[in-house]
């Protein structure tokens, strides 16, 4: 038996190193990418990562749920349902890869109607076919990087992924300087995609060599009606993620242009980075929370559910004010000021990232918890919302890029600020709701307002990148105190012992 607390924290820390590195090279090969290609490239390729995120929807969701059902015959090591489950998972991803490739033929066809204004990048019929191709080649090998993930050996899959996306990089920009050609770039990501699900395939076969046997049972009538429970309550959630995260850019290029979705993909691709981090870390106590269904008490649940959302609302808050204090200087010193975006905007993304960020413990907790089913019209909700208002507000207003992102605030404001929540409190911790809402509301406003007035005050000081730095996290440490005790002792004042600093940091230790 596996130490599950050793696991989590070799696993997390190894895939919070490799998000950080790839973050740091992927900031190198767009800086490059675009003093060589410009913004009408950048913004290509921020239309095509869209696209895919789109035609995704194929996936439904069925490697999490196949990665869940290989818990149980992995800790009581039932090959037979192992190698069942592997091929079944083979099968359904060589489906989806034939799906990818039959919607993405269709996406060729409209592929012109989908950029506003004149633009100048070459053939973007050979660009996105070989931006598909990439895509759907990944579906081939990469399903036995499951088999990890689920053997808690989740650090070699995310080991194999750095390695190969910073030499990747590295290629990429040395091509891009000497041919400075968008298809080769894209050339070389399909060779490193290729090489990376070959070489994690041939280490799965090594390490786990009965893969390679034949397959003599079929997966449990059990497991497959777990899996189709799952998978049908996972698509309302696939549509809302494909709705939500991958519709801005391509209402940007359809109803602005390329460059807009360029000036806009470099602070998304920040916000992005560090969402992943941030995700890689907080989820390490998911393992936890799962446990603490089965063995705690709801009054413990309840406990641990406030003190876990209050380390979220720091981390939130945190990274929010220094990142609204350091993108200015960051932007001007990275890509150029004619990639800044106004002040007013800038709030919009970070209040956005802000409110989006505070959802983690309502996630983490209804991951722990398998209350997909329960989460099937929220998602859907949510996506009709965010895509109403962001296709009105684009079409209708001068508003621009803050219409896609008022679009995504107000979703998340909207539905999923008391949806979620609501989930687990009914599902999981079963306590009153309403004081949860105090507590929400008063970290949301005092959060947002702290962030707003910080902002807009030291916006007006001309600073180098370095003195930005310092500041921002100064500056963001001494926020952070203010935030602290005025959430905790305007919305638990009852309560302050539990929800100290000292106290919540513990949550690791369990």
């Amino acid at each position: 038996m596996k130490n599950r607390r050793k696991a989590s924290v070799i696993n997390s820390t190894v895939a919070i190193i490799g998000q950080f590195l790839s973050l740091l090279f992927s900031f190198v090969s767009r800086t490059i990418f675009i003093r060589v290609l410009g913004e009408q490239y950048l913004g290509l390729n921020g239309l095509f990562t869209n696209l895919l995120n789109i035609l995704s929807f194929a996936e439904l969701g069925i490697g999490s749920a196949i990665v869940f059902s290989m818990y149980r015959p992995l800790s009581e090591h039932d090959i037979p349902q192992i190698k069942a489950l592997m091929f079944l998972y083979k099968r359904c991803y060589h489906i989806i890869a034939l799906i990818l490739m039959f919607g993405g033929a269709v996406i060729l066809i409209f592929l012109p109607y989908l950029i506003a204004g004149k633009y100048d990048v070459g053939n973007i019929y050979i660009a996105f076919l070989l931006y598909l191709l990439n895509s759907v080649l990944s579906y081939f090998w990469s399903y036995k990087r499951s088999i990890f993930v689920a053997n808690q050996e989740g650090y070699i899959n995310s080991f194999n992924q750095l390695i190969f996306n910073v030499v990747m990089q590295s290629i990429q920009i040395i091509f891009l300087v000497m041919y400075k050609s968008y298809y080769v770039y894209l050339v070389i990501q399909i060779v490193f995609t290729v090489l990376s699900n070959w070489q994690i395939s041939k280490l799965a076969n090594k390490r786990y060599p009965y893969l390679k046997e034949r397959v003599t049972e079929r997966v449990e009538k059990k497991t497959l009606s777990y899996l189709k429970r799952n998978v049908i309550g996972m698509i309302s959630s696939k549509i809302g993620g494909v709705v939500v995260f991958g519709t801005d850019n391509l209402l940007l290029s359809g109803f602005i242009g390329l460059a807009a979705v360029g000036k806009y993909s470099n602070y998304t691709l920040i916000i992005n980075g560090i969402t992943t981090v941030i995700n890689q870390g907080l989820s390490a106590v998911t393992a936890s929370i799962g446990n603490l269904r089965i063995t705690g008490t709801k009054k413990k649940q309840a406990e641990i559910f406030f003190q876990y959302s209050q380390l979220v609302n720091y981390v939130a808050f945190f990274i929010s004010i220094t990142a609204a204090l350091f993108f200015p200087s960051f932007i001007i010193f990275w890509v150029g000021k004619k990639y800044m975006l106004s002040p007013i905007l800038t709030y919009l993304i970070i209040f956005g990232f802000f409110v989006s960020s505070l959802r983690y413990s309502n996630l983490n907790f209804m991951n722990a918890y398998g209350t997909y089913w329960e989460m099937r019209y929220k998602s859907l909700v949510e996506a009709g919302t965010n895509f109403i208002i962001s296709l009105f507000l684009i079409k209708y207003t001068n508003l621009g890029i803050a219409a896609v992102v008022l679009g995504t605030l107000l979703s998340n404001l909207l539905v999923n600020s008391w949806w979620e929540p609501l989930i687990v409190f009914r599902v999981a911790i079963g306590i009153t709701f309403r004081k949860y809402i105090k507590f929400y509301l008063v970290s949301l406003i005092s959060g947002g307002g702290l962030i707003a007035l910080l902002q807009f005050t030291l916006d007006l000081t001309r600073i180098n990148i370095v003195e930005s730095g310092l500041v921002s996290i100064t500056v963001g440490l001494i926020a952070l105190l203010f935030f602290h005790y005025i959430t905790v002792l305007i919305a638990f004042p009852k309560d302050y012992n539990s929800l100290r600093i000292s106290s919540i940091v513990h949550l690791f230790k369990r």
